[in-house]
């Protein structure tokens, strides 16, 4: 296993534990590396307080309206990789058509006059390719999702062309801290 990852900061009692059996694995040498998903700061900082290895990843969810600065600028202190997880959410049409009824909250916020589709034409790209290119540029290797050939192509045709300072800075004052891939609410903001 190259990653073994905790999905979600849940279970308070006993998170401890279960990242202290993830470091057994680890120094086992059954997993090359061990992370964590959902953590926020707070519990990231219970990992470091119990003087336990730092987790070498923390996939997070990641898209304009939630870039997360302050938890990636944690991160980055102690040498945590973030991974991006939902990068393409604010796209009205991100999961259409699937029961998960979170395809309507990224399209319904306010300030529905979004420059995806506008910034992504300048550089002859799709929207989704723009929100992955965002990502990589933000520092996260990012984790998108498709079973389709055709997507899968596109998704991956991101590595020929770099977002300038100033889209960059436009698709970063989108920031509303906004956590919408969960529909029971953002785990991170578990205690």
């Amino acid at each position: 296993v190259d990653l073994y990852l905790l999905h979600a900061p849940f279970c308070t009692k006993e998170r401890l534990d279960q990242y202290r059996a993830l470091v057994e694995l680890w120094e086992r040498g059954l997993c090359r590396s061990i992370g964590v998903s959902n953590y926020a700061s707070r519990h990231l900082e219970e990992i470091r307080a119990a003087g336990l290895p730092m987790p070498a990843a923390n996939q997070i969810e990641l898209h304009p309206f939630h870039a997360q600065g302050a938890l990636r600028a944690y991160m980055r202190d102690h040498g945590i990789l973030p991974i991006a997880y939902s990068p393409l959410l604010p796209l009205p049409d991100w999961r259409s058509g699937r029961p998960t009824g979170k395809a309507s909250r990224g399209s319904t916020l306010p300030g529905d006059d979004l420059p995806f589709a506008r910034i992504a034409a300048g550089y002859g790209r799709s929207e989704a390719q723009l929100l992955l290119r965002w990502a990589l540029q933000a520092g996260c290797p990012v984790v998108p999702k498709s079973a389709r050939p055709g997507r899968i192509r596109e998704n991956l045709a991101i590595f020929d062309f770099e977002i300038s300072a100033g889209d960059m800075a436009a698709l970063d004052a989108l920031d509303r801290g906004v956590a919408l891939a969960w529909q029971s609410g953002d785990p991170a903001s578990a205690p």
